[in-house]
């Protein structure tokens, strides 16, 4: 069973992120909620290691889970790689790119997970190195 609970040091790295990264400009502006999790599971999709997960959370489920998105972060799998807190920013950083706000025209926000192009990947290239996932 994969259980999540709420990781506060994802919190605040997530938090730093969105304060000082300009690509995240649009979080900052904001009011999306999102909430950080740890999972206990080896999430694998195929043959690749899943390391974050970026949800928008469903109006239907929002009673239960009072956030617009969650990011977790798949526990044994970020293990097995031994990140460091420069790995851990570029993965939370990875994953908050997938958080999309956009203004409607009443002034309210509209939430969607946005999915990743060349530039979202050139981004964490650029910042965090072609080899972000492996120890120099």
């Amino acid at each position: 069973m994969d259980k999540r609970v709420v990781n506060e040091d994802y919190a605040r790295i997530g938090e730093d992120l969105i304060r000082s990264e300009e690509s995240l400009r649009s979080l900052r502006d904001s009011e999306v909620t999102i909430v950080y999790l740890s999972s206990g599971h080896k999430k694998m999709s195929g043959n690749h290691v899943v390391l974050g997960q970026c949800e928008k959370i469903a109006e239907k489920y929002k009673w239960g889970i009072p956030c617009d998105f969650t990011i977790t972060i798949f526990e044994p799998n970020v293990a097995e790689f031994q990140f460091d807190e420069n790995q851990m920013r570029a993965l939370i950083h990875h994953e908050l790119l997938h958080v999309g706000v956009e203004p409607t025209d009443d002034n309210e926000e509209r939430y969607s997970i946005v999915h990743h192009d060349l530039e979202d990947f050139r981004l964490i290239l650029n910042k965090y190195g072609v080899d972000w996932t492996c120890h120099n």
